[in-house]
């Protein structure tokens, strides 16, 4: 059985927008972060999309590192879109 996800490949990233500062920027779903309502993507009046969001800040691009290895489940699991199964 072909499974027909629309899910794109996550892309995290560890970026330093100031000098002594980096962040790691993950996309996370409007779902699971409480913009969008479940129950209205389940009844096809709203869609679920990905957005990035800081996740962590650090002061170290190793230190953002080392939390993004630590909270890979985590980070994977946010940005995960909630899509509902197609009618048959």
């Amino acid at each position: 059985m072909k499974t027909n996800l629309k899910t794109p490949k996550l892309k995290v990233e560890v970026i330093s927008p100031a000098e002594g500062r980096w962040e790691v920027l993950v996309p996370a779903s409007s779902v699971r972060l409480g913009e969008t309502s479940r129950e209205l993507v389940k009844s096809k009046d709203c869609v679920d999309y990905l957005r990035l969001v800081t996740a962590y800040v650090g002061k170290t691009e190793k230190e953002c590192k080392k939390w993004l290895d630590a909270n890979e489940k985590n980070v994977v699991r946010i940005g995960i879109p909630y899509e509902v199964a197609p009618s048959p």
